[in-house]
């Protein structure tokens, strides 16, 4: 049985992979979204890409949230809307960044799930606009855990 400190450390090396995939994925994010439209558009690979990106690092958000919850703040969320307001309400990140990652997370919903159908132009003006919230995010993690 693991003694109660290990229990409640957090896995660091977890931590730096996630950081490590969003910080990769949003330079990939970065450099499809600047194409010129007309080439961006001529091939449906870039928005696929784009999507999937996306989708990887909203989900690797959730993850170190979901993991520092659990470890740090003895709360098991049941959906990254949850542990997004948990970490806000724990003071681990400020009240803008989770409204913003609150959003990132109900995006990665109609994602996942298709809800409705949701315009490709959308999804590529999200990327172009939204991928600084990681970086945000990213930093509040690292200033908390390292």
């Amino acid at each position: 049985m693991l003694s109660p400190k290990k229990q409640m450390a957090i896995d660091i090396e977890k931590i730096k992979q996630r950081i490590t995939e969003i910080k990769e994925n949003i330079e990939k994010i970065k450099k499809y979204s600047s194409l010129p439209k007309k080439e961006f558009w001529e091939d449906e690979r870039n928005i696929l890409s784009i999507k999937h990106l996306l989708l990887e690092s909203i989900e690797a958000c959730g993850n170190i949230c979901v993991h520092i919850s659990a470890k740090k703040l003895f709360k098991a969320p049941s959906s990254f809307t949850e542990c997004f307001e948990n970490l806000y309400k724990s003071k681990v990140i400020d009240e803008d960044l989770s409204n913003k990652l609150i959003k990132m997370a109900r995006f990665r919903n109609i994602l996942v799930h298709r809800y409705w159908h949701i315009d490709d132009k959308k999804i590529l003006d999200y990327a172009k606009n939204n991928h600084g919230d990681f970086n945000h995010f990213l930093k509040a993690i690292i200033k908390f855990t390292l």
